[in-house]
């Protein structure tokens, strides 16, 4: 991804930080809820009870765009949330997402069991992998920041993707502050202003995410585990384009036994199931990068280790509905609703998949 639309020019002193403010007060009561459910479609699949779809439902998204990082006060009643492999194919998107909640609450489960965000925490969404949660009425602001700008500060790039802070954490208090004060001083400031405080943003969400203690540290067995699971995932993803990797092929090259990876890889549903999620995610983002689209398909599953265009459209069409070819031509994009947009101001929606103004 590139941050071009956001090289400074001399009107940037002057003009203020882009702002969207989607809401429904001017939309007829019978159409509020599917309004938003198209809308926020952008980026998750919402549900909701019956009777909080009635015509008093209410939403609204205020979102200011710092350079290339969004910073959005999200508001509405209670609902689930999902982003599938369906959705994450039709967006394309590969940002990482940090949320803290003003008021309400937010539950998801694990392999663990329900769970919550801690008492002026945070939580960290990674918006290439899937999820599912629950709020009740509330109001967050979420930091939204392109992978590519964030991934390389942080000591673990795979592992953030649900991971919550503790409010009590320091470093977890600075940057809830930071977040709180972008948000309530955005209409004071300039373009350039915002442009300059981007990178110090995610200097400080870098900091935040590698110091920070996770609310259940592991021990030191568990931590020997989590380095050598590390190295072994970073050897995989050098190595996606080999059309041998398997558990064995690995294995031998890394010094482990084909038992130890298979309990290892165990939590991702196997050694072949992490490989081919990991092939398929790097297909999805190179069809949706505007700087490969005249890059052929079968030489992007050659780059993601398929020795045939047959078995690669097999492979992403099972994992993510929809064939790699419709994802290169945005096919979705024709076949969505996209209605009651000439009075509201959907821009957040663009910006959230391009960041960009």
């Amino acid at each position: 991804m590139t941050h071009g639309a956001f090289i400074e020019d001399d009107s940037a002193a002057t003009q203020p930080v882009p702002n969207a403010v989607f809401h429904l007060d001017d939309v007829a009561g019978k159409e509020r809820y599917d309004l938003w459910k198209d809308s926020i479609a952008c980026i998750f699949d919402v549900d909701s009870e019956k009777d909080v779809r009635d015509e008093s439902f209410t939403a609204q998204v205020d979102a200011n765009m710092f350079g290339p990082v969004m910073v959005a006060r999200t508001q509405s009643l209670g609902q689930s949330w999902k982003r599938t492999p369906s959705i994450m194919a039709r967006d394309g998107m590969d940002h990482y997402m940090v949320q803290l909640y003003e008021r309400g609450q937010m539950q998801w489960e694990d392999n663990t069991g329900l769970r919550e965000l801690p008492e002026k925490g945070l939580v960290i969404f990674d918006l290439a992998q899937e999820m599912a949660s629950r709020t009740n009425d509330f109001a967050n602001i979420s930091l939204i920041i392109p992978r590519d700008m964030l991934e390389g500060a942080l000591k673990s790039q795979n592992d953030q993707h649900l991971r919550t802070l503790s409010g009590e954490e320091p470093m977890v208090k600075l940057l809830r502050d930071h977040m709180m004060s972008l948000k309530a001083l955005a209409s004071q400031m300039s373009h350039r202003q915002a442009i300059e405080i981007a990178p110090a943003t995610v200097g400080l969400t870098a900091a935040c995410l590698n110091a920070a203690i996770d609310q259940e540290a592991p021990n030191q067995t568990a931590g020997v585990a989590i380095a050598q699971l590390t190295m072994i995932r970073r050897f995989i993803e050098a190595n996606l384009s080999e059309s041998d990797l398997s558990a064995e092929w690995i294995a031998k090259r890394v010094g482990a036994s084909r038992s130890k990876l298979y309990q290892l890889f165990d939590v991702f549903g196997g050694v072949g199931a992490y490989i081919r999620d990991r092939r398929l995610r790097r297909a999805l983002l190179a069809l949706t990068d505007e700087r490969s689209k005249h890059r052929p398909i079968y030489d992007i599953a050659l780059a993601s280790g398929y020795t045939s265009d047959a078995a690669f459209s097999r492979a992403f069409r099972t994992r993510y509905g929809i064939a790699p070819r419709d994802v290169r031509n945005k096919k979705w994009q024709a076949e969505s609703m996209h209605r009651f947009t000439d009075e509201l101001d959907r821009r957040y929606e663009r910006w959230l998949h391009h960041l960009s103004v």
